[in-house]
C-alpha cells in the first residue's frame, strides 16, 4: 500500500467531462494513481449534465469543449450543488470562458499531476467556502 502522502486524492471523487477518449484514459489514471475514485468520463455535454445533477461527486475536470457543445451548464448545474470544478482546456475559448467564470480554476492541456492536484484543491476551497 502507498504512504497517504502519495495519495493525496484519497476519498475524493472526481467527475471527468473529456471527449477524447485518449486524454480522458490518461486523465482517469493520473487521478486514480493519486487515490481520486474518478465518475465517468462523460464524453458529452448530456452524459456530464447528469451525472453533475445527481452523483455523489467532490469535484469535476471539465473539457471546456465536449463534440461541439461547450460544458457551461455543466459548470453551472456544478456551481448550484456546490461543487468545485477546473476547467481542462487546450486552449479553445479561455477569453470567453475566463469571463463567464472569473474565479474558476483553468489548466492548460496536458498537465501534470502536481498541477492537477493544486488545480483540484483550490476548487474544492473555493466551493467550500474554505
Amino acid at each position: 500500500m502507498r504512504p497517504a502522502q502519495d495519495r493525496p486524492l484519497e476519498g475524493v471523487r472526481i467527475l471527468i467531462a473529456e471527449d477524447s477518449a485518449i486524454q480522458a484514459l490518461d486523465l482517469k489514471a493520473l487521478l486514480e494513481n493519486g487515490g481520486a475514485e474518478v465518475i465517468g468520463p462523460a464524453k458529452t455535454v448530456a452524459e456530464a449534465l447528469a451525472l453533475a445533477s445527481s452523483a455523489p461527486i467532490t469535484c469535476a475536470i471539465l473539457d471546456v469543449m465536449l463534440g461541439k457543445e461547450r460544458v457551461s451548464p455543466v459548470a453551472g448545474m456544478l456551481a448550484r450543488r456546490g461543487i468545485g470544478f477546473v476547467f481542462y482546456t487546450g486552449g479553445a475559448g479561455l477569453d470567453e470562458l475566463r469571463r463567464e467564470w472569473p474565479k474558476a480554476q483553468v489548466v492548460m492541456k496536458p498537465a501534470p499531476f502536481e498541477v492537477l492536484l493544486k488545480a483540484v484543491q483550490a476548487a474544492r476551497q473555493a466551493a467550500s467556502g474554505c
